[in-house]
């Protein structure tokens, strides 16, 4: 019997205007506002926009893209976000823009230089916005990809220069592989070559929300193991606090394919008691835990039935009462 006591609550969640593969196919404004209502409902705070732009083979794909809003309210989606994040009383993280061509040619003084084009004209656009509470730091990469650590650095250097005020966020990979691309790195040296990456952002990092990447809730004849995602916390929260920045968890509530998750997308949701691990174990070092992503993966609206059962049972974790879904908000479109 799972106790409540034993979970950090999810109070964030990362949302994607782009991506074409996971459960928020479609979505129009009634889906949209509908998440909005239950991210409050439910206690979350904050919201991560995971990128606003990106590239791949040339062709670019915005959430300012005129064509990304069928309803009058909103010019884009990245407006809509902004205008839902401060109607629900929800602060606002923006990402910036990913080129993937600069990445593969190695062109990464050229990628720094793009997202400062970007987010001086984002901060034109949508400073007045009180909810615009902070940067996250887009690319996601191993520490040795596309000048990773070059590109960050700066990144936050000219964001820094630009937005001060703002707090800024990064969500790196808890469980990187090196560079054979076959093993993940042994605690000693992910401190060690994490350690040095957080460093050179020291001073222009205020949160570093880390990837979980765990899906095996280890029991053996009723006896629930030591899950190692422990160890990578422990180091994790070190390295984090060693360059001033305070420790995060990104709660991943998908699972990946080659974990096992089956092959109809990346991004299906993960049985509820791999979340349970994930959430006992954050609880125990994370001072905040956020998720990629609840509309994916917990919303009523996506596109896989799983999901409102898997907010059901997260929900009967931190003590709550699944009805809330049902009764908490109106004009429900599920």
């Amino acid at each position: 019997m799972l106790k409540s006591s034993e979970f950090i609550p999810i109070t964030g969640t990362f949302v994607s205007p782009m991506r074409g593969d996971t459960g928020i196919n479609n979505w129009g404004l009634a889906e949209w506002e509908y998440d909005f209502k239950l991210y409050k409902l439910l206690g979350m705070d904050t919201i991560v926009i995971i990128s606003c732009e990106q590239e791949s083979g040339g062709t670019w794909t915005s959430g300012l893209d005129p064509r990304s809003t069928t309803w009058s309210e909103d010019p884009n989606l990245i407006s809509m976000f902004f205008r839902l994040a401060g109607k629900y009383g929800l602060k606002l993280y923006l990402g910036g823009t990913v080129g993937v061509s600069n990445l593969h040619r190695g062109y990464w003084k050229e990628e720094v230089k793009a997202n400062a084009i970007f987010y001086e004209k984002m901060l034109s656009q949508f400073g007045h916005y009180k909810c615009f509470h902070g940067i996250y730091y887009s690319l996601e990469a191993l520490p040795w990809h596309f000048h990773y650590g070059d590109i960050l650095e700066g990144i936050a250097e000219q964001v820094h220069k630009l937005a001060p005020e703002k707090k800024k966020l990064l969500s790196p990979i808890l469980y990187a592989l090196t560079g054979d691309m076959s093993s993940h790195y042994a605690l000693k040296d992910f401190e060690a070559v994490y350690g040095e990456m957080l460093g050179r952002l020291a001073g222009k990092l205020d949160y570093c929300a880390w990837q979980d990447a765990y899906f095996c809730p280890d029991c053996r004849m009723g006896e629930i193991q030591r899950p190692a995602l422990e160890d990578r916390y422990q180091s994790a929260r070190k390295i984090t606090e060693n360059s001033g920045a305070k420790f995060w968890a990104n709660i991943e509530t998908f699972q990946r394919n080659h974990l096992g998750a089956g092959t109809h997308s990346d991004f299906r949701q993960i049985d509820y008691r791999s979340l349970a691990v994930k959430l006992q174990t954050a609880a125990k070092y994370a001072d905040k835990a956020i998720t990629f992503e609840f509309s994916t993966c917990m919303s009523p609206n996506a596109e896989w039935g799983s999901s409102r059962r898997l907010l059901e049972r997260y929900l009967e974790m931190i003590g709550k009462d699944p009805v809330i879904i049902r009764n908490g908000i109106t004009n429900d479109k599920c």
